[in-house]
């Protein structure tokens, strides 16, 4: 597969139940070598190479990735998740993350408690999802609202893909 497909496809977000924007580039990158390209009742995206052929072979795969939901937003404009999949929460912590609001998307870091507010005897225990929060540069809920953002709307982390070397 071409690097520039693959690439296009990983930049596209699509945590788990979300997975609309990868799978329209799936589609699109499909067309250029399959028959017959489409979506079925489910919702699943379907390519097919010589559908009259024999034997018939079937390929699936997951198109989504893991990512986090807003779950709260309080007065002062931060962003409380949970998981969507499985996470380490000591990964999540200071990432740069996209929240897939309505009609735009919203950049925000994920934060915790400032080490020199935790107490001596918690700084070496693990950080919980459920503690972080993420800061988008808005200082109230009604902020937060403006930009379109509500409870339950997903976000992924900000990332590209990097070529190694090797």
């Amino acid at each position: 597969m071409e690097i520039d497909f693959l690439e296009r496809l990983l930049d596209a977000a699509g945590p788990s139940g979300f997975e609309v924007r990868p799978a329209h580039v799936w589609r699109k990158g499909a067309e250029s070598f399959a028959d017959r390209v489409g979506v079925d009742v489910s919702g699943n995206s379907v390519a097919e190479l010589n559908p009259q052929g024999s034997p018939r072979v079937m390929l699936a795969g997951h198109i989504d990735e893991i990512g986090l939901q807003v779950t709260h937003i309080d007065e002062h404009g931060f962003l409380f998740v949970d998981e969507i999949g499985g996470w380490d929460a000591q990964v999540v912590v200071g990432q740069r993350v996209t929240l897939l609001a309505r009609g735009r998307d919203v950049m925000g870091v994920v934060g915790k408690k400032p080490i020199h507010l935790v107490k001596p005897d918690e700084r070496s225990k693990a950080s919980k999802i459920e503690e972080l929060w993420v800061d988008i540069g808005a200082t109230s809920r009604a902020e937060v609202a403006d930009l379109g953002i509500r409870v339950g709307d997903p976000m992924v982390l900000a990332t590209s893909m990097v070529r190694l070397a090797g």
